[in-house]
């Protein structure tokens, strides 16, 4: 089933679905139909391949994640997205939002499609009963994706086999909730534990963990919202998964932050899932290194065979100060100050007060090439693999609900420090060489130690809190976590507009100790210059982006989705 996993998109063109946007495209009806494509294991094994492959589609886990302008990340301005990255994006959006909309919902349909046409195969009870579970995980995925990003939405039980099955309501993203649990409780009855040949595969931890972030996103909604127990329940259900997938002891960190992202590493003891991407020619390969990564001087403009990126996702600005002083290694890998020398293939240093090019967003980066065939063959096929979830997460999400229930514990405070301990070790040769083997070094910094429960980083329940919040960033920045984490927080606008202010703030400051002959004069320009295209950013940002507009084409193709969400036409 492995090696199958790794041809997923030549199964998604036999099970692949029409969407309400797809409705008048021509439909195959001759070669797979479902009655002759769930004969026997093969076809079930087949069928789920296909149901994974559509978590590679640019609306899924391809590109569209990567979009959002937050304070991690923002696309560049020639990266318009017909002003997605401006928040002026509206119901006909067409790069962005629909996309999500219809890859997400034909996922669902080769899910529904599995899980209704599976259990009819003779085959050994408990590998379909996985193979089922593994559909449900995925459409439990989907289906939380899309009502964070959208409300509520139609739920589908079933398959869609026709155009008369379009015309479906919106269901309350109460009910949905209620739906994907159950499909995940299932999942912790009859999925597999993690061992090394499921990679890329829902496991019983997958589905715990999944659990533990849709009961901390739900609690996180209810305490934002004032509403009924304000998410207490949810919190300790949030605490009570993460917690068994900590005591699993099937994950551990790896030792150097870098590891858990490069290509070399895939399939690490972090990983919990992720999407698999194979490359390069198999049309499965990855396009995430080609936008977010290092980007190559101005003579290597394009030229992106020496490891480097179009950088069309870019780093905040701003972003590099959620990181404590001795937090180097987390902060250079993730929001780069180099540049890729084209005619040597080595890097410089980006000034600190530099505004081209800007600092990079590249947790992902392809640099430094160590693959003798690497060429532009991998421009947007590439076999870097997406997290969906680490276990730093895991570690986050323990630590978040375990505060909201109970305040800071040592517990929370432990998880918390695994990530501070590794994040203190260094390698030869500086995070941006990242010379393989590695040679790691503990930093005995006095200013990045653990964390007490007297520290006041941690010491009362709104002080954890806050600590959550840039932690959350620090760790997870550009892995598409922190568009949901504002909204559910309810900080999505005042984050974005609040960066201005902080900005604004650093023209008064005399220039970092690295940069000491830089003038005051040049320091004020350059911070004016990053605060006006911040203000074009963020500056429309309004409450009602904490949701995405139903794409304009679904509601004329399915008139019963009704009117849009507040703030669209």
């Amino acid at each position: 089933m492995k090696n199958r996993i790794k041809n997923l998109y030549l199964v998604i063109l036999i099970t692949g679905f029409i969407s309400c946007s797809d409705a008048l495209e021509e439909v195959p009806v001759s070669q797979a139909s479902p009655e002759n494509s769930f004969k026997t294991e093969a076809n079930a094994i087949s069928a789920i391949a296909g149901v994974y492959s559509v978590l590679q589609l640019e609306g899924v886990y391809g590109q569209s994640q990567l979009e959002f302008t937050t304070d991690e990340t923002y696309a560049g301005s020639k990266v318009p997205r017909s002003g997605f990255n401006l928040y002026t994006f509206t119901a006909d959006n067409i790069e962005v939002v629909l996309p999500i909309w219809r890859d997400h919902y034909k996922g669902i349909n080769q899910a529904n499609q599995s899980i209704s046409k599976i259990p009819s195969i003779n085959m050994d009870v408990a590998e379909r009963n996985s193979l089922v579970a593994e559909a449900k995980f995925i459409k439990a995925l989907l289906y939380f994706n899309l009502i964070r990003y959208f409300g509520d939405v139609p739920y589908k039980e079933t398959e869609t086999t026709s155009l008369k099955d379009l015309n479906i309501p919106r269901t309350p993203v109460a009910t949905i909730y209620e739906n994907i649990i159950k499909d995940l409780e299932y999942g912790l009855v009859h999925l597999k534990v993690k061992t090394a040949g499921l990679a890329g595969h829902a496991t019983q931890d997958a589905a715990k963990t999944l659990l533990a972030s849709i009961y901390l996103t739900r609690g996180s909604m209810a305490k934002r919202d004032n509403t009924g127990d304000k998410g207490i329940a949810d919190f300790a259900l949030a605490a009570k998964y993460s917690k068994e997938v900590i005591d699993s002891n099937r994950y551990k960190l790896c030792l150097y932050f870098p590891d858990a992202f490069i290509v070399q590493n895939k399939n690490n003891d972090e990983i919990v899932f992720d999407v698999q991407f194979k490359a390069p020619g198999l049309g499965v390969g990855s396009v995430i290194g080609k936008n977010m990564g290092i980007s190559s001087d101005a003579s290597g403009v394009g030229n992106l065979s020496n490891g480097g990126s179009q950088a069309s996702i870019r780093a905040c600005h701003y972003h590099e100060y959620y990181y404590e002083t001795a937090d180097s290694i987390r902060k250079q890998w993730t929001n780069a100050r180099i540049q890729i020398i084209t005619a040597t293939g080595k890097y410089k240093i980006i000034s600190a007060i530099s505004t081209n090019p800007p600092t990079a967003a590249a947790k992902f980066r392809r640099y430094p090439v160590r693959d003798p065939s690497f060429s532009l063959k991998y421009d947007a096929d590439y076999d870097l693999n997406w997290p969906v979830f680490r276990y730093a997460e895991v570690l986050l999400i323990f630590a978040e609900a375990t505060n909201e229930t109970s305040g800071p514990t040592q517990a929370a405070v432990d998880a918390l420090n695994m990530l501070r301990s590794r994040a203190r070790n260094t390698n030869t040769g500086g995070v941006h060489r990242d010379l393989l083997p590695r040679s790691l070094t503990l930093q005995r910094s006095t200013g990045f130690v653990n964390l007490t429960l007297s520290n006041p980083l941690v010491s009362t329940p709104a002080a954890f809190r806050d600590y959550i919040v840039l932690e959350r960033s620090r760790e997870l920045s550009s892995e598409g976590k922190r568009w949901f984490d504002l909204v559910r927080w309810g900080i999505l606008k005042s984050t974005l507009r609040g960066l201005n202010a902080k900005s604004t703030a650093k023209i008064s400051e005399r220039p970092p100790v690295e940069v000491p002959a830089i003038t005051t004069t040049r320091w004020a320009s350059y911070w004016n210059g990053r605060n006006d295209e911040w203000n074009l950013i963020t500056g429309a940002v309004q409450d009602f982006h904490m949701l995405l507009p139903i794409p304009n084409n679904e509601r004329l193709a399915n008139p019963s989705i009704g009117p849009n969400n507040p703030g669209y036409n």
